[in-house]
């Protein structure tokens, strides 16, 4: 009787073992460590006082002069960015403080030789500006912004996060008056878990990102890459030699 041929054992294992290495090497990334280094005094500072609220056009705004109860003037802020003032006319005000546009009318006012000090405080009535919500939220697109927002309500004004959101650098998109754009990020997990302010406070037209967690971009990957593209199980053996297969 003729001896069998020698089963020689063909295994995916060889072939997968990088992409498993990367998987485990990309996972501690997707989560924020419970270690992580405490904020230097700046930021910290930064957390506790998040930059103040800039106008935008669509919102409604009340301008009340203590002392001179005539100027008083509510009314909405511009699609061009300016708001009627009396005495003074339309000036802009959108992309500024409430704080940055008081000094402005009380300036203009002494120049002008109308008032010496006027020192009007200035308030919102209502938020009218619109900013964009993407990524990996449920209701991705424009939400209102109904009031001065943070990134977390804002997030949460679009139905929440998904699970394979990457929650420690949501992504902001800021364009300025000059038509430049700058980007922040923000650590919603900090934010959260400890209680630290993203210190970023949204301006309409921001545009805020929500990206994927490394292991979602990971399980992503193998999808495409391995489940789609191998025409057989990834646990699956051959035996060479013997012509059968082992599940």
């Amino acid at each position: 009787m003729a001896t069998p041929a020698p089963t020689q054992a063909l295994s995916l294992a060889p072939v997968l073992a990088p992409f498993l290495a990367m998987l485990l090497a990309m996972g501690p990334a997707a989560e924020a460590s419970p270690h992580a280094p405490a904020m230097d005094a700046a930021a910290a500072a930064g957390a506790e006082n998040p930059p103040p609220y800039q106008l935008a056009p669509g919102d409604e705004i009340a301008v009340d002069f203590p002392y001179n109860a005539e100027l008083n003037q509510k009314g909405p802020v511009g699609p061009d960015g300016r708001f009627a003032v009396p005495m003074l006319g339309s000036i802009v005000v959108a992309g500024q403080t409430l704080d940055e546009v008081s000094a402005q009318i009380t300036q203009r006012l002494r120049d002008g030789g109308i008032v010496a000090n006027a020192r009007p405080v200035v308030s919102v009535r209502q938020y009218g500006g619109t900013l964009f919500v993407g990524g990996e939220v449920r209701q991705s697109g424009p939400i209102k912004l109904g009031q001065a927002m943070d990134p977390l309500q804002a997030v949460i004004a679009a139905g929440g996060l998904l699970d394979t959101a990457r929650t420690n650098k949501v992504v902001i998109l800021h364009r300025g008056a000059d038509g430049t754009i700058t980007r922040r990020t923000a650590d919603l997990d900090a934010y959260t878990h400890m209680g630290r302010s993203p210190a970023v406070m949204l301006a309409a037209q921001d545009i805020v990102f929500v990206p994927r967690s490394s292991i979602a971009e990971a399980d992503r990957w193998v999808d495409q890459h391995l489940n789609k593209l191998i025409p057989f199980s990834k646990g699956m053996n051959y035996n060479i030699g013997g012509g059968t297969f082992i599940p």
